[in-house]
């Protein structure tokens, strides 16, 4: 009876941490990401990791977190350490910058975090103070780090312009397209 308890405790842990995922966003940015997705397309669509670290001088670690970010939108896949861009990356490096903003915030909205954020802003008129944009997230992910987060996302919506948030208010606002 005296072992109930702990197995208990920790299958109740467990049941907690599946009802929250840690949000799935990698740490980069708009810039970052469709540089990566130009330089692969430059490379015809396809090239090694390792070698595009070294034609762009940067580090590998540094590069990989584009490289999710990218996976993450759809914009390649990775196999074997290459790198191959997908149909809508290849759409979205040849794009101009309008064709490029509609065409990612057309994607944005299908992807998490990005989704529930849209549908949040939707159900709350098309307006939420940041804490409550946060607390509304945090039933639904676990978010390690808020000011990181809160800066990615703020990029993506902006160069998207999908969402916006005004500083001295404290609140995000939906792009009218997406009400």
């Amino acid at each position: 009876m005296r072992f109930l308890i702990p197995i208990v405790s920790v299958i109740n842990g467990i049941i907690e941490m599946v009802k929250h995922k840690i949000l799935p966003i990698p740490h980069a940015n708009v810039d970052e990401v469709l540089g990566l997705a130009d330089a692969l397309y430059a490379y015809r669509g396809k090239a090694k990791l390792s070698f595009l670290a070294d034609e762009l001088q940067i580090e590998i670690d540094d590069l990989g977190e584009a490289v999710d970010m990218a996976k993450l939108l759809g914009m390649l896949r990775v196999k074997s350490g290459t790198l191959m861009l997908s149909l809508f990356g290849e759409a979205l490096s040849i794009g101009n910058t309008d064709n490029k903003k509609k065409i990612l915030r057309e994607k944005m909205v299908k992807v998490e975090p990005f989704k529930t954020i849209v549908q949040l802003l939707r159900k709350s008129g098309g307006q939420m103070q940041k804490d409550d944009l946060f607390e509304a997230l945090s039933k639904k992910f676990i978010i390690e780090d808020k000011e990181s987060f809160f800066k990615i996302i703020l990029g993506w919506g902006n160069y998207t312009e999908s969402f916006e948030y005004d500083s001295d208010e404290g609140v995000f606002s939906l792009s009218k397209s997406l009400l």
